[in-house]
């Protein structure tokens, strides 16, 4: 593993893998290291839902500054190892990452990981009742600005989850109405799971831009050709 520097001043551990090369040279997905930069103040609570070794979440916390506050999940064990790493290494750049060993999803529980060639691809779901796998706790984001206190409106809400995007929607949906959220990007897989969170996101105040051919567009969820990055407004 070593240290290297990222977007936004601050410093990350990363594994030996060749798969963080992006890291490394600093051109991984440039276009969320800039809306961070644009979207989080100082002061400002930010969340990252799988949030990996912590690369954006890094940055949230850089951008927030001393008095903000950054809150990281990340479900699998060895990848969270390495997110605690760059939480100790956030405070010494007088910053807050907060984390959690846990998944987010649509209710409290267990889910069951399913790993991936690449720690980014990692996946979890639902386990069947007497199904043995490797399980992790998860939260329902909604409940969980609840019972953490957290009464200022999230500036940024990330989310990457490889293919669990609509349950964590699911789960966060009293947080957006209440206005409890103020943006957020999520990757989302076009298809009929798409076109279910196209569906609940328009029962909010929302604008949505995707990010297509190198730029945001006004194109609706349910209108993806391929995976990409859906950035959302709410409106209130």
């Amino acid at each position: 593993m070593q240290r290297v520097r990222i977007p936004g001043g601050g410093s990350l551990i990363i594994p030996g893998d060749s798969h963080y090369f992006g890291f490394l040279s600093g051109v991984h997905e440039p276009h969320v290291a800039e809306l961070i930069e644009t979207s989080v103040a100082a002061g400002d609570v930010c969340i990252d839902v799988g949030a990996n070794i912590g690369y954006f979440a890094m940055m949230m916390a850089m951008a927030a500054g001393p008095k903000g506050r950054v809150i990281a999940f990340e479900p699998v064990p060895d990848t969270f190892g390495f997110l605690k790493l760059n939480a100790a290494l956030a405070s010494l750049q007088s910053c807050h990452l907060e984390v959690h060993q846990a998944a987010v999803s649509s209710h409290a529980g267990e889910l069951v990981i399913e790993r991936q060639q690449h720690s980014t691809l990692n996946q979890v779901r639902e386990a069947q009742p007497s199904e043995q796998g490797e399980r992790v706790p998860c939260i329902a984001l909604s409940e969980y600005l609840e019972t953490a206190a957290i009464m200022n409106p999230v500036a940024l809400l990330k989310i990457d989850v490889e293919g669990h995007e609509l349950s964590v929607i699911e789960g966060a949906m009293a947080a957006f109405k209440a206005g409890r959220i103020k943006r957020m990007i999520i990757e989302v897989t076009p298809g009929e799971e798409a076109e279910k969170i196209g569906r609940l996101l328009a029962s909010c105040k929302v604008e949505t831009k995707c990010w297509i051919d190198h730029q945001w567009k006004a194109v609706g969820v349910s209108q993806l050709s391929s995976r990409t990055d859906v950035l959302v407004d709410f409106n209130f």
